[in-house]
């Protein structure tokens, strides 16, 4: 990301929902409650980067999208601007330098609400996994300690639904650190095996959080992500076609919405 001039000076990690749909977290891109000053300059967006290697090239972006409790500084969160319920965001790409849209030359993931996949433990396992619904989660990002920030890490790990009031976030053990924020927390990663059942939640590589926060202290290895879904900012269960809670009114807005002026990449074949 470009703040506070025309250089790239800031790192984040992302990933594909769409064409040329991307997901990231809100502070990426936007100074909390800042408003019409908030905003980054420009993103950059490269795909796969791995140290100098860019095998897609890279994709700019054209806008970006955020909840207004956050825009306004009236999300609900622990500390101002920190550990909130709605630090998503969403950028609409421009085509690479081949033409080709992002999501046209890497694919794109699936995204979930109200806890997708997520389960409470049975009886028998709650002494050792607690009663807080959970999921097996895949954590992707480029953190600044590991690899200079030049390659994609991955971490799989319990994540658990952390709500306290109106407050609700996912917390995952994680030795990420700051550059991947933004990254994506998946469940059902990967390629499925034959052979193998499934429970009710089968599709495959779904995004259902952001890394928003953690620690400066490396001792404690631990991050958030705010919850994809309902929550009192947004208590819809249903936004068009698009899901419920936050996820679902960005995704309409950016996709559908025939009131959000600029956008409606459903019809311009850059959603999904």
């Amino acid at each position: 990301m470009a703040i506070g001039g025309n250089t790239y000076n800031y790192i984040c990690s992302a990933s594909m929902i769409g064409r040329s749909l991307l997901i990231t977290a809100a502070h990426c891109v936007h100074d909390y409650g800042k408003k019409g000053n908030g905003w980054a300059r420009k993103v950059k967006f490269v795909p796969a980067k791995n140290g100098g290697s860019e095998p897609y090239t890279f994709f700019e972006s054209s806008q970006y999208l955020i909840p207004t409790s956050y825009y306004n500084g009236t999300d609900t969160c622990s500390t101002t601007g920190v550990v909130c319920n709605n630090d998503i965001a969403l950028v609409a790409l421009n085509n690479n330098s081949r033409g080709q849209q992002a999501g046209n030359v890497t694919g794109w993931y699936g995204y979930g609400w109200n806890g997708y996949s997520y389960a409470i433990p049975t009886n028998s396992f709650q002494g050792v996994f607690g009663n807080k619904r959970f999921a097996s989660i895949t954590q992707l990002g480029y953190p600044g300690s590991l690899d200079s920030g030049q390659r994609m890490e991955i971490n799989t790990a319990y994540g658990a639904l952390k709500a306290s009031g109106n407050l609700k976030n996912t917390w995952l053990g994680s030795n990420m650190t700051g550059g991947s924020s933004g990254g994506p927390w998946l469940v059902n990663f990967g390629i499925s095996p034959s052979g193998k059942q499934y429970g009710s939640a089968t599709v495959r590589n779904v995004v259902v959080g952001v890394t928003s926060w953690g620690y400066t202290n490396p001792n404690i290895q631990m991050q958030g992500a705010s919850w994809f879904g309902q929550n009192v900012e947004f208590p819809n269960s249903a936004y068009g076609s698009r899901g419920a809670g936050n996820i679902g009114k960005l995704v309409y807005d950016a996709c559908d919405n025939p009131a959000f002026s600029g956008w409606k990449l459903q019809s311009r074949g850059r959603c999904r």
